[in-house]
């Protein structure tokens, strides 16, 4: 996951003293995590990645977190979202939704487009410094380690059509594979059960990048992993990858707890994940009487 965990990490280039004999298992922790998302192995990922008594705090404040998001409106988006992706033609439905704003995004907006991702980019590092509760140094620390990824937001072929409608056929695919069919279900997903069901949305993630120049494989596969420096129970693990066949490197912090190393930042990610907000992900489903309404005002080609 160094979509995570090297531009969220909060931590820039360290200068420190070399690595101390025998320390080196602080990277082998790091190299285990980076295995699992090759993997899309969520659950792994945090089981590996979180101290057992974080991991068990976690689970218990993604259930009371659950437990309040179990309203009505929750019900009722939770089945428009499934409904329409369930829906027959979903991913024509889709494409057709999104044709008409990819359209006008670049009529009106495509010399302005890169401005506007690093304007997004600048937005996603005051999101990550709150969620994360980063401190200040952390938070410039974000801005050269965001830098190679928005600089390939920049160039990606966003408003390609053809591109777009292979998008919502994998989107479509990937929310058919969770298998979620009631509500009732989705209240009992534990928070390890509910990893299990974001594997499958990393899994579709990647191939949806993929259709816009970035394989999220070849960016873990290109990874190497090593000791930069050790101070007792604190290590400063050096990652060199590749991104768009370019040379990177972050350094993450990691921790010692109870002979294992983990991220200092993984808990932090780990309590800003919400169940999701079933109101909110309704209004991304496919819609039939939206690409109608946006056929007529549009000129769009509605579909059959």
């Amino acid at each position: 996951m160094l979509g995570v965990l090297v531009p969220l990490s909060g931590c820039g280039r360290h200068q420190g003293e070399p690595p101390a004999p025998g320390s080196t298992g602080a990277a082998a922790a790091l190299r285990a995590l980076v295995a699992d998302v090759r993997h899309d192995d969520l659950v792994a990922f945090w089981k590996h990645g979180l101290p057992p008594a974080t991991y068990a705090a976690v689970e218990r404040d993604w259930q009371r977190r659950q437990q309040q998001a179990a309203t009505e409106g929750a019900r009722a988006g939770f089945h428009r979202f499934m409904d329409g992706f369930d829906g027959p033609r979903a991913a024509a439905t889709l494409a057709a939704q999104w044709q008409p704003v990819l359209v006008q995004l670049d009529r009106e907006y495509s010399d302005q487009l890169p401005v506007l991702i690093a304007i997004g980019g600048g937005m996603v590092r005051q999101m990550a410094t709150r969620a994360l509760a980063l401190d200040t140094a952390q938070s410039r620390g974000l801005g050269p380690l965001l830098a190679p990824w928005v600089t390939w937001a920049e160039q990606a072929p966003w408003l390609d059509l053809d591109r777009s409608r292979q998008a919502a056929g994998i989107a479509v695919e990937t929310v058919r594979s969770l298998r979620l069919t009631t509500f009732a279900q989705v209240r009992a997903l534990d928070f390890t059960a509910a990893m299990a069901r974001a594997s499958r949305l990393l899994a579709g993630a990647k191939r949806w990048l993929a259709l816009y120049g970035l394989s999220l494989d070849q960016v873990l596969d290109s990874a190497q992993v090593s000791l930069a420096s050790r101070r007792g129970d604190l290590a400063w693990v050096r990652i060199d990858y590749r991104l768009q066949g370019q040379p990177q490197q972050a350094v993450l912090k990691m921790h010692r707890v109870d002979g294992r190393w983990y991220p200092e930042v993984l808990p932090q990610l780990a309590r800003a994940i919400d169940p999701p907000g079933w109101t909110e992900w309704s209004r991304f489903a496919p819609d039939r009487a939206d690409v109608a309404a946006k056929a007529g005002a549009h000129g769009a080609v509605p579909v059959q």
